[in-house]
């Protein structure tokens, strides 16, 4: 009877600590209404990423003249070495660029129309108008406090090369509701770029949520921006950090934190980007095996 007893005992003991065990795990599940329209969100991001992967050109500006022209292999480029068939030339004046067609380019605006010379005015967000020239684009933009050329191909075959990037498989670990908080004041703070320089961006509040028993925050920008470091940075993920949205509420509140949404910046795929980098207090001191893989699809 003891022998019977001290079995049952150690049954007992082991199916606690099996319950234990499981009781551990995630219990939550992604269903496939979930899959399906987190496949649908990756293939509109690569939709969005068009814009980035015409990227051709940056171009630091000062206020001497500069030229803007096309090589031999048909490259944008403003080294007078290379160029071969001028399309203008930008002229400082006082505050802004003056843009110069070349007598032999036809360059328009965004109405169509064909512009001979045009002050390139800046607006609210330190961009002047963009700039047609066969299926090149370009505009002046402001980074840092400094002014740069940004110049588009439409037809860069880095758009149809560009399949997307692996991910990890969709993980219910990764998935949290977390206690978002506006600020008093929005934060405007100094963070790194891919430009080596630091520039400003705003932060209008912070989230917290928790793992592994403990309690993490992250500092969310305008329209529910964030950006992100972890641990699997530099390994399976990219090195600067990845981005991600969450949908803001009108006041404090709950949200939901998907880090199977996190998706690589601009600066993974084009060098001709500007990218942020996450600040400090945006790295997390564990691995999120979720969102998107460094490795390109093939």
């Amino acid at each position: 009877m003891k022998t019977i007893k001290h079995l049952c005992t150690i049954g007992l003991t082991v199916m606690v600590l099996i319950q234990c065990k499981v009781s551990n795990k995630s219990q939550k599940t992604l269903d496939q209404t979930y899959l399906e329209a987190l496949t649908q969100s990756r293939v509109e991001l690569n939709k969005r990423r068009v814009k980035y992967l015409e990227l051709c050109g940056l171009f630091k500006m000062n206020e001497a003249e500069m030229t803007l022209g096309l090589d031999a292999k048909n490259q944008i480029s403003v080294n007078l070495d290379q160029i071969v068939k001028p399309i203008g030339t930008f002229l400082w004046d006082k505050n802004n660029y003056v843009f110069s067609a070349n007598t032999m380019a036809t360059v328009s605006n965004p109405d169509g129309k064909a512009v001979k010379t045009l002050l390139l005015s800046l607006d609210k967000l330190g961009n002047s108008t963009l700039l047609f020239y066969d299926s090149f684009s370009w505009r002046v933009i402001t980074r840092s406090g400094a002014l740069y050329l940004r110049v588009w191909d439409k037809n860069n075959p880095k758009i149809t090369a560009f399949k997307g990037f692996e991910h990890y498989d969709a993980n219910p670990d990764f998935i949290f509701e977390a206690d978002f908080k506006y600020f008093n004041t929005n934060k405007s703070e100094s963070v790194e770029s891919k430009l080596g320089v630091n520039d400003v961006t705003t932060f209008v509040g912070q989230l917290t949520f928790q793992y592994q028993s403990m309690s993490h925050t992250l500092d969310v920008g305008e329209n529910g921006w964030i950006m992100v470091r972890d641990q699997t940075c530099g390994d399976t993920t990219y090195g600067a950090g990845r981005y991600m949205y969450i949908d803001l509420p009108k006041k404090d509140g709950i949200v939901s934190l998907d880090f199977n949404k996190l998706y690589n910046p601009p600066c993974r795929y084009s060098e001709f980007t500007t990218c942020l980098f996450p600040p400090r207090q945006n790295v997390l001191p564990f691995p999120i095996m979720a969102g998107e893989l460094s490795e390109f699809k093939q």
